[in-house]
């Protein structure tokens, strides 16, 4: 899995992207996660253009046709297709760009000839920090990869944060991935296990009524996995099960 690369400068702003394995509960692999990492530490950092966003995008989307076609005819001993889902995480304010999410389809519909579906991981929901116009915008966007058959998850989920149950009663989401690091923190400082069975009831609720899937997230040592076990969660990630690798 291990893959080098150099690293891309678009003006002042670095980038690089990582990839990483999300494990069913039997550890087989599920998916592999595309991420878009920018270095924070440069002297005078910049965020890119729309127009600098849109090249990083298209490199992201040639990785995940090229890890695609080296995977097509891999299976696991079981039978089943090794790696059937695809994820790139995706800034939701982008996703007002149309060109962008007809590139997403295009993409979408080339990982299907290899037996994959591509996963649109999106951060920044609830849509606070936009107008109502590019709002519309973006949720009609995501409905049109949704009914090319791309499937969405929300990045990072914030368990205290009550204004995503809309969301999920919109039935947008497909996945949703919680951070176990900040899910024990929230539950060590709390000290009340009421809080754990809570958020148990609550993550079995929406898995029935709106048959979301769960991935526990940054799982990073054994402590984290046994949490994220205890929980009803249908995926992991993290490097206590795979490290991720830069591309």
């Amino acid at each position: 899995m291990n893959a080098t690369g150099s690293v891309r400068f678009y003006d002042h702003a670095e980038h690089y992207l990582s990839r990483q394995l999300i494990l069913t509960r039997d550890d087989c692999p599920f998916a592999s996660e595309i991420r878009i990492h920018f270095d924070d530490s440069a002297s005078a950092p910049c965020a890119p253009e729309a127009y600098q966003m849109s090249g990083i995008y298209s490199e992201v989307l040639m990785q995940t046709r090229l890890i695609a076609f080296s995977l097509k005819d891999r299976d696991t001993t079981n039978g089943s297709k090794y790696l059937s889902r695809s994820f790139v995480c995706v800034k939701q304010s982008d996703l007002a760009n149309s060109a962008l999410t007809e590139e997403l389809i295009q993409s979408g519909a080339a990982l299907r000839e290899f037996g994959q579906t591509l996963v649109i991981a999106l951060n920044e929901l609830p849509l606070s920090a936009v107008s109502f116009a590019e709002k519309k915008k973006i949720l009609h966007n995501v409905y049109l990869l949704k009914d090319h058959g791309i499937e969405i998850a929300l990045d990072d989920y914030n368990i205290d944060d009550e204004s995503i149950e809309i969301f999920t009663t919109l039935n947008l989401f497909d996945y949703i991935k919680i951070s176990t690091s900040s899910l024990d923190l929230s539950l060590k400082l709390s000290g009340n296990p009421e809080l754990f069975n809570r958020l148990h009831e609550r993550m079995t609720m929406l898995t029935h009524n709106t048959k979301v899937s769960f991935i526990a997230d940054r799982v990073e040592h054994a402590a984290s996995h046994i949490l994220a076990r205890a929980l009803p969660f249908d995926y992991f990630q993290g490097s206590h099960y795979s490290p991720a690798d830069n591309l």
